[in-house]
């Protein structure tokens, strides 16, 4: 009868006849009133209500429901009284929403709990329209600022559960489910800061919206109520999958809609600038390179009129720049973009822009410079300003720099009170979950406490000591910092375990040396991942050194030199394994071997892109769907993109039987094969202790114990020898007189007892030896080492007792003797000449003349002829090469080093992109061919003679300095005049193999010339077989 009545007229007809009938009624008998009467005058009231809006039917509504409820009939019949508390409690709910008043929600949400109580079939009406007003019901106790608002919104969750899984598709649903999703978004947007206990409840609304997305995808606030708290997850526990899953619901919203709809215009417009910022906080909290790039592309597709767009955009430069330095030519192409322009400042946007904020660094400040009668009232400053500090998210960062200040208080005044308040703040600061984005650098500045106050005051016993390591043991694998900064933590951690004699030493340093390669691969380039090797904060090459000085402490000699070859000549090892032989992966799986050639060589050739001249020399169409908005960004990701599949892959191929040593490192065993043509010496310099190792093929390797003074001494006579070269130049006689004391000094130190314990090991003199060195030894002359005393009185030195070359690994060495392409051939090589005539360099002509009058086979590329296109392709058809021409360095640019060619210089970089399985001998009769250019880590061996060496030539000839040019003719006659002698002896060794003791015939020769300095013979060094 109800749902027939359409007008306010007519309902408001059956309302004054209903009252009057119940007021005749209530005169005769109060207690005889008919329930089902009552029942009707208060739908009645519903009804006009959803009509008209007018408050009074509410109350009058409640009122006839509980005037139902109680009369005795009704009562007795039982039958009425659960749809007339539905009734109520719905009407309740309505009141407290247009009233705001509490009360009648909690009576509400009381009767509902009862309805749901009983028993399925006593009442007729639907049980999910019970639960959805209960929802409602508590909806309002939120809203309306109950007490218990986060166990309402759990039982909200819990009842939302319910009525998802119910497939239910009454409007009842739908709407308690919107109710649920807008109330979750205003509790999670009020609570700045997660308890852990809150963090529960955030998980099972999460949970909930899940199921409303899955099952009601039309829901839409729902949608975007499940994007808003798992982003409020994130911002608390910072674990990325939150983010993953939010970001993809937002940028539906972003693509919704039409552009006619000012709303869904202006929700668009907020949604991008949350998503935005999320990127960028994203970036910075994680320190994560493809990160960033998403931050950069969302800020770059924000809309120009945006007043945040700039704002980001430093955000993100400065973090690109924090992580990867300058990058010159990539950004270039970006137009007017932040992105392009020098970042001058290098530093996180603030967390805090306080007035307190401000006060606190003041403080930070003036402590280190007030009298100590003063420091005191500055300590008790920062407490009282602390003390007035709000609780919020600023109070981690008021008490992270009130702990700095106290310990800046201890360092100024050694009170160990100070000492103790400042622990004890970064302890209680460290333990509380809102400080999670300042873990970090508590950890950080924890171990420096904990390490002064074991130092300072050793009473504290061991506990100090343990709380050190273990801090910067979290420093060393917290996920949210970049791979630099763990490699750096892991060095720390280390030195200060090694320095305390803590047990956690060889963990730390595995740790450190396990991080090393990934730390390099962190950057996309060979130039970028060279300047992480060479970043002062990065202490890379040292941490291997003085683990092998460890291992040789503990007499784990193998285990020492299996250490130096993982942390030595990074880049070439790298390049070395993207070109590893995969004969057996090829042979047993071809399908899983052609993919590791072609992700190797993708890689390979992404890692050399970026040649001198900056230009990036990659398509930057080739990748649409990349968000990487520049060439940089895209060459990063593409980066990214390929070191996953390779790790993949190579995961799968470990995982077959008999390849789960694939591109692994190599062991002592296959390391020892290195010194199968002779003993291979190891120089390891180390603050810690410095050790000669002899490796042997056949044996342990054999230790060379040295002097306590030996570290200093060697790091003495590099600068020693460097400093006189740019103080005097390499052809004044004050430079000659220095290399004669160093020579004669670094016998002492090295060649004496590396000669004494050949001879023990019974290697005879004119054997083949290798000499490995690390740190300055790679910038000391050691095959010339002398004079040796000797009983004729002749002048000899090492390089008179043994046949000396160079190698910067021992798995260069192998694989220099381990790529045959079939047998040998008895035949003199073909040989390609490059000469570029200068007039600075009158005596190439005679060089020139002496290369093609040699007895083989010989093509000249000179003068114009000689382009680095030209040489490059000769490389392909000759296995000798000799160079003729000027060779240049660039401070800073090791992959600019390179020969000055026809026009234009063959660079470095240029020579390592070829891959020549069939090269042999290189002669570089150029300056500089195997020095290190200065600003370079020199235990990277990035020089010429190395990369002609990498790119396949297996033996090489190089200068250590500059040349004087009528040397480079003098050498190569007698050089080549004992290569090709061929003597009967020599039968079977292969032509390359010979240039070693070539090498040494033609110094001697040289040596012995009229008026020829030290410096001139001394320059000329062999790398490889």
């Amino acid at each position: 009868m109800v749902n027939g009545l359409g007008s306010i007229y007519e309902i408001d007809s059956f309302i004054t006849l209903l009252e009057q009938l119940l007021s005749t009624l209530s005169r005769s008998d109060p207690r005889r009133l008919p329930s089902q009467a009552v029942l009707v005058l208060a739908l009645l009231r519903s009804k006009r209500y959803e009509l008209s809006n007018q408050s009074e039917d509410i109350d009058k509504i409640i009122f006839h429901y509980a005037q139902s409820i109680l009369q005795p009939r009704s009562l007795e019949l039982g039958g009425t009284i659960p749809p007339a508390l539905f009734v109520l409690a719905r009407a309740l709910v309505k009141r407290s929403s247009a009233s705001n008043q509490l009360e009648d929600a909690i009576y509400a949400a009381k009767y509902l709990r009862y309805l749901r109580d009983q028993p399925h079939g006593v009442f007729e009406f639907p049980r999910q329209a019970v639960t959805a007003s209960l929802v409602d019901a508590l909806a309002c106790h939120v809203e309306l600022g109950a007490l218990n608002v986060i166990q309402c919104v759990e039982e909200m969750a819990v009842l939302c559960r319910e009525l998802l899984t119910l497939e239910a598709s009454d409007d009842h649903t739908t709407s308690s489910i919107t109710r649920f999703a807008i109330n979750a978004i205003t509790i999670s947007s009020e609570i700045t800061q997660w308890a852990p206990d809150q963090l529960e409840t955030l998980d099972q609304v999460i949970e909930c919206l899940r199921l409303a997305k899955e099952h009601r995808p039309d829901v839409r606030v729902a949608r975007y109520s499940l994007a808003w708290c798992l982003i409020r997850r994130y911002s608390t526990t910072f674990v990325n999958n939150d983010y993953e899953e939010a970001v993809p619901v937002l940028d539906e919203i972003i693509a919704s809609g039409s552009a006619g709809d000012d709303k869904l215009v202006s929700l668009r417009e907020e949604v991008t600038l949350l998503v935005t910022v999320l990127a960028t906080f994203r970036s910075i909290t994680h320190e994560t390179p493809e990160y960033l790039e998403e931050a950069i592309y969302r800020v770059r597709t924000m809309p120009d009129l945006s007043s945040e767009k700039d704002m980001l955009a430093e955000a993100a430069a400065v973090e690109r720049f924090r992580l990867f330095g300058s990058i010159e030519g990539p950004e270039t192409s970006s137009g007017n973009s932040l992105l392009s322009r020098p970042v001058t400042a290098l530093s996180y946007p603030k967390v805090d822009d306080s007035e307190k904020m401000e006060l606190f660094c003041e403080l930070l400040s003036e402590i280190r410079n007030l009298d100590i009668t003063e420091i005191g009232e500055a300590v008790e400053k920062s407490r009282t300003l602390l003390a007035s500090a709000p609780t919020d998210l600023s109070t981690s960062m008021h008490l992270y720099w009130f702990g700095k200040i106290v310990f800046e208080a201890f360092q100024r005044t050694n009170k160990i009170e100070y000492l103790n308040e400042s622990i004890n703040t970064l302890r209680q600061l460290y333990e509380n979950p809102s400080s999670l984005p300042l873990r970090f650098h508590i950890s950080d500045d924890l171990s420096t406490f904990f390490l002064a106050r074991f130092t300072s005051f050793p009473g504290h016993g061991t506990q100090d000591l343990d709380e050190m390591v273990k801090m910067l043991s979290q420093c060393a694998n917290n996920p949210l910092v970049s791979l630099p900064t763990r490699f750096r933590y892991s060095c720390k951690w280390a030195y200060n375990a090694r320095l305390t004699l803590h047990p956690s030493v060889s963990k730390a340093y595995e740790s450190a040396v396990s991080l090393m390669q990934d730390a390099l691969l962190f950057a996309p380039t060979l130039q970028q991942q060279h300047a992480t090797l060479a970043d002062p904060l990065i202490i890379t090459h040292p941490v291997s050194l003085d683990y092998a000085s460890y291992q040789v402490d503990l007499h784990r000699l193998e285990e020492a030199v299996e250490t130096l070859e993982r942390g030595r000549a990074l880049l070439w090892s790298e390049m070395r394994r993207l070109r590893a032989s995969i004969d057996q992966l090829q042979q047993e799986h071809p399908q899983l071997g052609r993919e590791f050639v072609a992700i190797s060589k993708d890689l390979e050739e992404l890692t050399k892109s970026i040649p001198p001249s900056h230009k990036l020399s990659i398509d930057d169409d080739a990748a649409d769907n990349s968000r990487g908005v520049d060439p940089f960004g895209r060459l990063l990701l593409k980066q990214r993109e390929l070191l996953k599949e390779l790790e993949n892959l190579t995961s799968r191929i470990r995982a077959l039987p008999g390849f789960d040593s694939f591109l692994t490192s190599p062991s002592f065993n296959t390391l020892r094969t290195a010194a199968s043509s002779g003993p291979v010496i190891i120089i390891n310099h180390s603050e810690w202790r410095s050790d000669i190792l002899i490796l042997l093929d056949n044996t342990s390797p054999s230790l060379i114990p040295t002097s306590d003074d030996f570290y200093d001494r060697a790091s003495a006579l590099k600068n020693k020898l460097l400093g006189s070269r740019l103080e005097n130049g390499l052809d004044s006689s004050h430079y000659d007189e220095t290399l004669a004391s160093v020579l004669a000094e670094l016998y002492d130190l090295v060649g004496k007892p590396v000669i004494d314990r050949l001879d023990q090991l019974q290697v005879p003199e004119q054997s083949r030896i290798w000499w490995c060195p690390t740190s300055v030894f790679c910038s000391l002359p050691l095959h010339a080492m002398g004079p040796i005393p000797s009983d004729d009185g002749e002048k000899r030195y090492f390089l008179d007792l043994y046949i000396c070359s160079y190698t910067p690994t021992l798995s260069a060495l192998i694989q220099s003797r381990n790529r045959d392409s079939g047998p040998q051939s008895s035949d003199r090589p073909s040989l390609l000449l490059v000469a570029q005539p200068d007039p600075s360099l009158p005596t190439v002509g005679g060089e020139i003349q002496v290369v093609q009058a040699l007895d083989t086979e010989v093509t000249s590329l000179i003068s114009e002829a000689a382009t680095p296109a030209a040489v490059i392709n000769g490389f392909h058809h000759h296995p000798f090469v000799h160079f003729a021409c000027h060779g240049t360095l660039e401070t800073g640019k090791p992959f600019e080093a390179g020969f000055e060619l026809y026009g234009e210089r063959l660079t470095l970089l240029e020579i390592v992109r070829s891959h020549l399985p069939t090269a042999e001998f290189a002669f570089l009769s150029a300056c500089h061919t195997a020095e290190v250019t200065e600003g370079s880590m020199i235990d990277e061996g990035l020089h010429l003679s190395a990369a002609v060496q990498y790119c396949g030539f297996r033996s090489v000839v190089g200068t250590t300095w500059a040349m004087v040019d009528e040397d480079g003719r003098d050498l190569a006659k007698h050089f080549y005049k004992a290569l090709f002698s061929n003597p009967g002896r020599e039968q079977g060794v292969p032509y390359h193999e010979r240039s070693a003791k070539a090498l040494q015939f033609a110094v001697k020769k040289l040596r012995r010339k009229r008026w020829i300095t030290l410096e001139r013979w001394v320059n000329f060094v062999h790398y490889g077989a």
